[in-house]
């Protein structure tokens, strides 16, 4: 078991289980005939591509709905490789798979746990929603890197501070994330700002960043000011996620059920011929009828939501079939409750730091969806990355080091 043991938390093994896993994932799509779902951003992407719009509805006009990052990157797939566009995505998001256990490893080892990184590489390989997800033409499949490179250049400022290398890598690092997911946006600054709070970096250095962050997302602003002569921070649904969450198709509970699905689909049909900033009033109204009515209807939705979020959307909900049983509810269950252990073994161990950012990292992704709604299994996914890594952390220091690493010092 020892030889096992040091055969597997080697970096070499794991590029040769990655691989595997990879080529499995490449054969799956061709198998499976790339039949992955496409969303928003690719109706964006095709419009680029096509007419030189970034519009969802080409008939409507430009929009603001999906910040840009996703859409981009699928357009430059769609410009290079036409017909076989849908094909190379697949392909390329599996391959950025691939390195997402390698960027795990690179961050656990700045921080003297490289072991707990190749145990959260192989945890994540081993996770069938992420095995199947990559098939989905869906930002959570560039988003999850691009965060964890924000975190990397995060940690090498935290652990070396502020040169002028590393003010470039992390502003560009920040600039890219805020551009993709506008939902980390309070994480991302408050790690930031802890760097000066710990004294990991000066105040200069680190008002530098935040304004080469304004000035590489900048663009996005002033592209919106000028289509729209308004000024748009990040994206356009606002309301309409709020409104979202009282569809009968995204609650499970009967209660929270305010429209059904024939009104879901004229609300569809209106957005087919209506610009989002009247659809964004239209929203506005109806959620205020709806929690003026009702105000403690705001705090079952939120509730509800959070059980959604963190076990699974309501289109499973209702699912007992064994296949969602094995790949999705019973892993989550079992995820959830190792994360829970894992939050208690760092309180015990008075690790401060690394508990505070894991409170923290789940609070940031749970309350806005919350308040909003949790109809898609990405919201997790972007996150749940992380819950294995807590799990592996647990695992590690509990049971693999004190069995194999501690005995073979002896």
């Amino acid at each position: 078991m020892k030889n096992l043991y040091s055969f597997l938390m080697n970096f070499k093994t794991l590029l040769i289980f990655n691989g595997i896993v990879l080529t499995g994932k490449i054969l799956y799509s061709f198998l499976t005939g790339f039949n992955g779902n496409t969303f928003e951003d690719w109706s964006i992407a095709e419009n680029l591509v096509r007419y030189g719009s970034y519009s969802e509805f080409i008939n409507i006009g430009p929009t603001a709905y999906k910040l840009p990052v996703y859409p981009l990157f699928l357009s430059a797939f769609m410009f290079l490789f036409q017909d076989y566009a849908k094909e190379a995505i697949v392909i390329a998001q599996h391959i950025i798979y691939f390195f997402i256990p390698v960027l795990m490893i690179r961050i656990s080892g700045m921080f003297n746990i490289k072991n707990v990184g190749l145990l959260t590489g192989y945890l994540f390989l081993l996770s069938p929603a992420y095995f199947i997800y990559s098939n989905t033409l869906e930002s959570t499949n560039v988003f999850i890197i691009i965060f964890m490179n924000f975190l990397y250049q995060w940690s090498n400022v935290w652990l070396k501070g502020l040169d002028p290398a590393r003010i470039i890598r992390l502003s560009v690092s920040t600039a890219l994330l805020f551009l993709c997911q506008v939902v980390v946006v309070p994480l991302a600054v408050l790690l930031l700002m802890s760097l000066y709070i710990f004294r990991r970096a000066n105040l200069k250095p680190l008002a530098l960043v935040f304004g080469l962050v304004v000035l590489g997302y900048s663009p996005w602003v002033i592209r919106n000011y000028l289509t729209f002569d308004r000024l748009v921070i990040s994206k356009t649904p606002v309301w309409q996620n709020r409104y979202f969450g009282y569809y009968s198709d995204v609650q499970v509970f009967k209660d929270l059920q305010v429209y059904s699905v024939s009104h879901e689909a004229e609300i569809l049909r209106m957005r087919r011929n209506t610009d989002e900033f009247r659809m964004e009033d239209l929203y506005r109204r109806e959620v205020k009828k709806i929690e003026t009515a009702e105000p403690l209807i705001v705090v079952k939705k939120a509730l509800a939501n959070t059980l959604m979020l963190w076990y699974v959307p309501s289109r499973y909900y209702h699912d007992h079939s064994l296949s969602i049983w094995i790949t999705r509810k019973l892993y989550v269950i079992i995820l959830n409750i190792l994360t829970v252990c894992s939050l208690i073994f760092l309180y015990r161990k008075k690790s401060w730091k690394l508990m505070a950012f894991s409170v923290l990292l789940f609070l940031n992704f749970t309350a806005p969806y919350a308040l909003t709604h949790s109809a898609n299994t990405r919201f997790k996914l972007d996150f749940e990355w992380f819950q294995l890594f807590l799990t592996a952390y647990l695992l590690y220091f509990t049971i693999l080091k004190r069995k194999y690493e501690d005995k073979m010092l002896c």
